[in-house]
Parts: structure tokens; sequence; C-alpha cells
């Protein structure tokens, strides 16, 4: 099995991928909640479908491990993973996660469509 294809089977178990512009050692500045001396909570949002197939919107407070912050800026994969777990709790079909960087919301994860 060559990696494109080892890459291909494995993403069906995988959780939903980083937006293409992510750069994984560079730091984020995104607009927080709150800093605390041990975490920072950054300000973001999921849409998803419900149970009943209605298009929904729901604010999300990321809280990041100050471990894994330069000051109160948290890292890439930081951000990605505090997303992730809330992308994997929504109850409904999550659409995309988005966080206010850089004052606009940029999309974190998002759905892979099917056609």
């Amino acid at each position: 099995m060559n990696t494109f294809s080892a890459a291909v089977g494995s993403a069906a178990q995988a959780p939903a991928p980083a937006h293409p512009d992510f750069r994984p050692s560079h730091c984020v500045n995104a607009e927080l909640l709150l800093s605390t001396p041990l975490t920072v909570v950054v300000k973001a949002q999921l849409s998803y479908i419900d149970a009943d197939g209605r298009a929904d919107v729901q604010e999300l407070a990321l809280v990041i491990p100050r471990s894994r912050c330069a000051g109160d800026h948290p890292y890439w994969p930081a951000l990605l993973s505090a997303a992730t777990e809330h992308w994997q709790r929504c109850r409904g079909s999550a659409r995309h996660l988005s966080a206010c960087v850089d004052g606009e919301w940029q999309t974190v994860l998002t759905a892979q469509t099917t056609h």
C-alpha cells in the first residue's frame, strides 16, 4: 500500500481535516474569552445540523492549557486539539467549526462532503 492509499484508507476514521492555511509551528492570535495562569479560553463557534435536520450554530469556549501556548497565544496544534474535542462531542452532524483569529472568523475544522 503506498502512502497515498494509506492516507485515504485511514481518512474515514480520522477527525475532520484542519484548514489548509494552518501552520502547526506557529502561534494563533485568537480572541480570548478568558486568560488564567493555567489556561486560555478561545472564542469559537460550531455550525451543525441538529437531530431534527435544522441548521444551528453554537458558541464555544475552547480551553487550551497554557503549556501549549506562547504567552496568550495558543499553538495551532493546541487549538486544533481543543476544536476536535468539541467536534467529536457534537450531538448532531457537525458542518464546520470556526475560531476568531486575527479579528476574523476562520474555519478550523470542516466536514468532508460526499458526492
